[in-house]
This record gives C-alpha cells, sequence and structure tokens, in this order.
C-alpha cells in the first residue's frame, strides 16, 4: 500500500466515525439506482456528504457500493 491509499484510509475512518449510526442501504442512497452514489445522492444522508471525498477511495467521483459499505461501518 502507497502513502496516499493509507492517508485515504485513515481519513475515511475517521469521517466515518462523524456518522456511522443509522446508515440507509446502498440501493436506498442510490436515487438513480444506477449502481453508484454521486455527491447528489449522499447529500440525503447526513454526514455522507463531507466524508464523500475520502470515502471514494478509487477517486472516480462517486461511491460504489463497496466504498459506501465501508464508511457505513465506521
Amino acid at each position: 500500500m502507497n502513502i496516499k491509499t493509507l492517508c485515504a484510509i485513515a481519513l475515511t475512518t475517521v469521517s466515518a466515525t462523524t456518522f456511522a449510526g443509522e446508515m440507509p442501504d446502498f440501493q436506498t442512497v442510490d436515487i438513480n439506482a444506477d449502481g453508484a452514489i454521486s455527491l447528489e445522492e449522499a447529500k440525503s444522508v447526513e454526514g455522507l456528504e463531507a466524508a464523500f471525498v475520502t470515502a471514494d477511495i478509487d477517486k472516480d467521483g462517486q461511491l460504489n457500493e463497496a466504498e459506501y459499505e465501508e464508511v457505513s461501518r465506521g
């Protein structure tokens, strides 16, 4: 693992712990059912917008189900 990946994981963990209580399931947040959560969709979950950048591990501008599940676990 490189330093950027480790930093991203650390920041995601810190950010996630601030809101990972009752997170809705991925399909609920993925409003348009395209298999990814956009920043706009993330705004529907309290705290997810703030953690979005660090939760987006592959930096593609959206959260896939694995990234969402990781941040949901806190």
